[in-house]
């Protein structure tokens, strides 16, 4: 009987915590794209606003750490995106040249459950996120 209520208990409580992360995640989205009246949208991010480290050449982690900084500005909770997880399954991500040898043609691709991403920067301070989000 005390295991029969513990699986109700739990089953309960894992279908509650689903259901609060759905809502977030769509909280988010709606704040990303406006109430959903752009399916893509580009950010522009000055980094001498933001705090941020030297990454030094890993460039995806320096752009999931620009994608947390616009989320927090859009008023996102820090559980709304899932970097490990896309429409896809399994998220994949990579940073690539567009054109070999040239450091400002650096573009990277970053899946998260709310959509994806394209990060780049400029030659200045400026760095670009573009969201769009999953059909």
């Amino acid at each position: 009987m005390k295991f029969a209520r513990f699986v109700v208990v739990t089953s309960f409580l894992l279908l509650a915590m689903s259901q609060w992360s759905n809502a977030s995640e769509t909280r988010c989205i709606t704040r990303l794209t406006n109430d959903y009246s752009q399916d893509s949208i580009t950010h522009t991010m000055d980094l001498n606003d933001y705090e941020v480290r030297d990454y030094g050449n890993d460039h995806l982690a320096f752009s999931i750490k620009m994608i947390r900084n616009l989320l927090s500005e859009v008023g996102c909770s820090r559980t709304a995106i899932n970097f490990g997880r896309s429409a896809r399954g399994r998220s994949h991500n990579r940073c690539d040249q567009v054109l070999r040898g040239v450091p400002g043609s650096r573009v990277c691709y970053v899946e998260t459950n709310l959509g994806y991403f394209f990060v780049t920067r400029d030659m200045l301070t400026n760095v670009h996120v573009t969201f769009n989000r999953w059909d």
